[in-house]
């Protein structure tokens, strides 16, 4: 049976889950080189600022899902492949807390009434940060994921918050991965099963708001 996206989306119950969009990520500076040639190629930016102005107009709260890393480099994923790639050594990433490379791209906030929820360790942003807690004290039962990348850390979002209950919407305008093809078939042959596929448009429809842009 369809699902009506419009009490899906109730704004008081909704949060916006924007997921590492940030310079040492999806940026000129970024080591990711593919990711963030696949953001800058498309229009997902400019769509996410769109949509999260009609977010924040509506009432349904914006939350920045940011990394960064340690001073003393605990915590950094070195272990693992794309950690190797993304940080290097412990520090060498720009990515440490109040760096030009952990800052959130500009054009995204965060506004004064957005959250910023942090991680210093580990893949996922519901992983030891307590994002769970700051969504459910504010009542959010649907998390619009948003961000980077549909590789990692948007299939690994969407699955945790899935498995806490959370409904999960996906503007598929507003994530990326790279390459571009691997993200539009992940969406389409995986996620497409644990969240619902919208675009910034309809959602903001849905908040009886004009998508800006």
């Amino acid at each position: 049976m369809p699902i009506d996206l419009r009490e899906v989306l109730e704004p008081a119950r909704t949060a916006v889950l924007v997921i590492e969009c940030q310079q040492g990520i999806v940026g000129e500076t970024s080591s990711l080189r593919d990711l963030a040639q696949s953001v800058r190629e498309g229009s997902m930016l400019e769509r996410l600022s769109g949509l999260l102005a009609c977010a924040r107009r509506a009432g349904a709260r914006v939350y920045h899902c940011t990394v960064e890393s340690r001073a003393d480099g605990l915590g950094q994923l070195t272990h693992t492949p794309i950690g190797a790639r993304a940080l290097g050594p412990a520090g060498e990433a720009g990515m440490s807390a109040g760096s030009a490379g952990a800052a959130i791209v500009a054009d995204l906030g965060p506004e004064p009434q957005d959250v910023v929820a942090p991680r210093d360790h580990g893949l996922t942003v519901f992983h030891e940060t307590g994002l769970d807690v700051l969504l459910r004290v504010a009542g959010v039962r649907t998390v619009v994921v948003t961000g980077v990348s549909v590789n990692i850390a948007i299939t690994g979002a969407v699955i945790d918050a899935v498995n806490r209950g959370y409904t999960v919407v996906i503007p598929t305008d507003c994530v990326a991965g790279a390459p571009a093809s691997y993200a539009r078939d992940a969406l389409r042959y995986a996620l497409r099963n644990l969240a619902f596929l919208s675009t910034a448009e309809q959602i903001c429809a849905h908040w009886g708001i004009p998508l800006a842009g």
